[in-house]
Order: structure tokens, then sequence, then C-alpha cells
């Protein structure tokens, strides 16, 4: 009697330690997903194709960001601060101008842009599928020939923003 339950406390350590261990690797592996889901967000607008809105002239300056954006975005009202903070920046040093595309009419548009303190050069009302953004937020970077320098989709982390003003040469 005495073996048999030795062998059933072998048993259950053993899988105490199978449990332990496959639990600290679920937890590894949710780690390193984790991490490689704090790189800079891509977006899937293709670096290097020319961004073609109508009635555009992209060539009034070296780079335009275009903020396609939307109302009802989450992600569009916790972005503000960040979308303050490179208009004010690419404004004064970079000398980046920007263009918001919303899908809302141009006077809702205003506003809400007004409410989150947002000062953009030019506003334009399209669906965001019509510059290849497949959501908002979506920030696209281009240059004066409207040809895209990079694109970045989805609330952006702390090293995103950075790239975002990095990339604004």
């Amino acid at each position: 009697m005495k073996r048999v339950v030795q062998r059933v406390e072998l048993f259950i350590n053993l899988c105490l330690i199978g449990a332990v261990l496959l639990f600290v690797s679920s937890v590894g592996w949710f780690a390193l997903r984790s991490r490689s889901a704090m790189r800079t967000p891509r977006s899937s607008i293709e670096k290097g194709t020319k961004l073609i809105l109508p009635g555009r002239d992209w060539s009034k300056s070296p780079q335009t960001l275009v903020l396609v954006l939307s109302e009802d975005c989450k992600f569009c009202k916790e972005s503000a601060p960040f979308y303050r903070r490179i208009v004010n920046q690419g404004t004064l040093i970079h000398n980046t101008r920007f263009l918001a595309i919303l899908p809302q009419p141009p006077n809702e548009s205003r506003e809400y842009l007004a409410k989150l303190d947002v000062k953009i050069d030019d506003l334009m009302q399209a669906a965001p599928a019509s510059v290849g953004a497949k959501g908002t937020p979506t920030l696209i970077l281009v240059n004066a020939s409207g040809v895209v320098i990079q694109s970045w989709e989805g609330l952006l982390p702390f090293n995103a923003e950075t790239e975002v003003l990095a990339q604004m040469k």
C-alpha cells in the first residue's frame, strides 16, 4: 500500500511540474508576441506608391502628412495629443503641411478637429478607402510629388510616434 501511495504522489508531482512548465512557456510565448506587437505599426499603403487625390497639388510643400480620421474613431480621439504635437513641430521645424481626410461633411469635420484642438492646413471629405486606408486613424507621409514616404495605421505606441516625427525631416 505504501508503494502505491508513493507512486500516486510521484505521478501528482510530475503532473504539477508539467503544468508549471506549460504555464511558464505560455507566459513566455505571450511576452514574445507582445514584444513583436510593440513594433512600429505599418499600414497596408505601400511605400513608394503615388497618392492621387482629385484637385490636390502636393508640390505646395516638400511633404504632407495626411491624417485619415473619423469622428466615430475612438483611437483618433485618444491620439489627439500626439496630432497636436506633430502639427506644431511639423509646421515650425519641418515645413510639413497637414491634410485631414474624414468621411463626415467638412463643417462637421472642422468642428471635430476644433474640439480636438488639432489645427490642420487643409481638409477633405472622403472615405478612408479612397486613399487606400483600411481604417482610422491612418497617417500617410507623402513627398512633394505625392509619393508615399511612409504610412502608419491605428493607435500608435510611443516608439511609432517618435518614428513619425523622425520621418518628417
